[in-house]
């Protein structure tokens, strides 16, 4: 609790301080409420909040927290003012201290305005970078807009790709199907083919083993002694032999002659006579161009006259079969 003398002291303070108020609102000389100021502060402290970010929230809290110091320090000061005033009515050497310190806080208050404005530019300086982020993600967006319209561009063109290579596909597997029918018809054409070469083959074979016993036969047959044995040999196998064998029976063994004919390939000439009774001729050729009958009988007769007879070289044997010799 204060003292009486110093409650008196006080409230006479006050009263001279606000009797001072009143003077300088009445002489026009006194300087702006510093109350005003600091709500006008206070209205563009607002103003820099609705409009930053976090860190400059955080900022302005704490200047926001500063200026309600000052506020305070304000409310101080002009209590201090007042009690100055009191005490310069008392004293006039308390006045320069109380001017000195009035104008300190005038200098702090314009201090406050300077980084206001600061913080103003700051803040518009965020607005424009924050204006310029907003246009490149504008043009961002413009570009992903752009490339989502190629890349439906491109879905389009190679839906269409694919399905010409689908159609391509289906074209060249009809085509292989095709292919494969005609690989298939060519197997066997070619196993036809193989067979039909394997049965030329053979008759090639045949022939050739023919040819080879053909020309044995004519490298056999080359000497006459050889082309006469196989003339006599073929008409041994013949029916004829049988003819000859019959007439035998009845008028006996006949005399036999054989002789090369005529040519280049002669036949075998059989003249068979029996006494003066008959004759009969064959001819046997051994060759085996020579086209049937390859034995036939070239003639026969009962009368011997006027015939030229040979000496017989070879007679019947045992068996009834034609023998070259006696």
């Amino acid at each position: 609790m204060e003292e009486p003398d110093r409650r008196e002291a006080n409230e006479d303070a006050v009263q001279g301080s606000n009797d001072q108020d009143e003077r300088e609102r009445a002489d026009g000389s006194s300087e702006k409420d510093p109350k005003i100021t600091a709500e006008e502060i206070e209205g563009d402290e607002v103003d820099v909040g609705a409009a930053g970010s976090g860190e400059l929230q955080r900022r302005l809290e704490a200047k926001d927290q500063h200026i309600r110091e000052l506020y305070d320090e304000l409310a101080a000061a002009r209590l201090v003012a007042d009690e100055a005033v009191a005490k310069a009515e008392a004293g006039a050497l308390r006045v320069g201290d109380l001017e000195e310190e009035r104008a300190q806080l005038q200098e702090r208050v314009r201090t406050l305005e300077e980084e206001e404005l600061g913080w103003r530019r700051w803040r518009e300086g965020q607005d424009r970078l924050v204006a310029r982020l907003e246009r490149e993600i504008e043009r961002r967006e413009a570009e992903i807009g752009g490339l989502e319209d190629l890349l439906e561009r491109s879905k389009g063109e190679m839906e269409v790709y694919a399905q010409e290579a689908q159609d391509v596909i289906s074209r060249k597997d009809a085509a292989l199907e095709d292919a494969l029918k005609r690989v298939e018809g060519l197997q066997h054409d070619l196993e036809e083919r193989e067979n039909e070469a394997a049965e030329l083959r053979a008759a090639v074979d045949k022939l050739r083993a023919e040819l080879d016993l053909e020309y044995e036969l004519r490298q056999r047959m080359a000497d006459p002694a050889n082309r006469l044995r196989e003339g006599i040999d073929l008409f041994n196998d013949s029916e004829h032999l049988q003819t000859v064998g019959s007439i035998s029976k009845s008028l006996g063994p006949p005399e036999v002659h054989a002789a090369l004919g005529d040519g280049g390939e002669p036949p075998v000439i059989l003249t068979f006579t029996w006494e003066d009774i008959a004759w009969r001729t064959y001819h046997a050729d051994p060759a085996p161009a020579v086209k049937e009958p390859r034995i036939y009988l070239e003639s026969t007769g009962d009368d011997l006259s006027g015939m030229d007879l040979k000496p017989s070289n070879a007679h019947i044997g045992p068996d009834g079969r034609v023998v070259l010799g006696l």
